[in-house]
Protein backbone atom coordinates (compact mmCIF):
# COMPACT_ATOMS: atom_id res chain seq x y z
CA UNK A 1 0.00 0.00 0.00
CA UNK A 2 1.08 3.53 -0.66
CA UNK A 3 2.07 5.67 2.26
CA UNK A 4 0.59 9.11 2.94
CA UNK A 5 3.54 10.87 1.29
CA UNK A 6 3.22 8.78 -1.88
CA UNK A 7 -0.51 9.42 -1.96
CA UNK A 8 0.05 13.19 -1.60
CA UNK A 9 2.57 13.15 -4.45
CA UNK A 10 0.09 11.28 -6.64
CA UNK A 11 -2.64 13.81 -5.84
CA UNK A 12 -0.36 16.76 -6.56
CA UNK A 13 0.57 15.16 -9.89
CA UNK A 14 -3.11 14.72 -10.70
CA UNK A 15 -3.82 18.38 -9.90
CA UNK A 16 -0.93 19.44 -12.13
CA UNK A 17 -2.11 17.22 -14.98
CA UNK A 18 -5.65 18.63 -14.82
CA UNK A 19 -4.34 22.20 -14.82
CA UNK A 20 -2.04 21.48 -17.77
CA UNK A 21 -4.92 19.93 -19.70
CA UNK A 22 -7.13 22.93 -18.93
CA UNK A 23 -4.46 25.28 -20.25
CA UNK A 24 -3.90 23.20 -23.36
CA UNK A 25 -7.62 23.06 -24.12
CA UNK A 26 -8.04 26.80 -23.51
CA UNK A 27 -5.28 27.52 -26.03
CA UNK A 28 -6.97 25.22 -28.51
CA UNK A 29 -10.26 27.07 -27.94
CA UNK A 30 -8.56 30.37 -28.74
CA UNK A 31 -7.31 28.97 -32.06
CA UNK A 32 -10.59 27.61 -33.36
CA UNK A 33 -13.03 29.61 -35.43
CA UNK A 34 -15.89 27.19 -34.86
CA UNK A 35 -18.20 28.58 -32.13
CA UNK A 36 -19.62 25.24 -30.98
CA UNK A 37 -16.18 23.66 -30.84
CA UNK A 38 -14.95 26.63 -28.81
CA UNK A 39 -17.82 26.14 -26.34
CA UNK A 40 -17.07 22.43 -26.02
CA UNK A 41 -13.37 23.10 -25.48
CA UNK A 42 -14.05 25.77 -22.86
CA UNK A 43 -16.43 23.38 -21.14
CA UNK A 44 -13.68 20.75 -21.10
CA UNK A 45 -11.26 23.28 -19.63
CA UNK A 46 -13.78 24.12 -16.91
CA UNK A 47 -14.14 20.40 -16.19
CA UNK A 48 -10.37 20.01 -15.77
CA UNK A 49 -10.15 23.05 -13.47
CA UNK A 50 -13.07 21.74 -11.38
CA UNK A 51 -11.39 18.34 -11.13
CA UNK A 52 -8.14 19.96 -10.05
CA UNK A 53 -9.99 21.83 -7.30
CA UNK A 54 -11.71 18.65 -6.09
CA UNK A 55 -8.38 16.83 -5.93
CA UNK A 56 -6.82 19.78 -4.04
CA UNK A 57 -9.52 19.36 -1.40
CA UNK A 58 -8.28 15.80 -0.86
CA UNK A 59 -4.73 16.94 -0.11
CA UNK A 60 -3.70 16.73 3.52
Amino acid sequence: MAGPAQEAVALVSLVQWHLEEAGRVELEAEDTRLPLRRLRLLSAARYHRDCAELVREELP
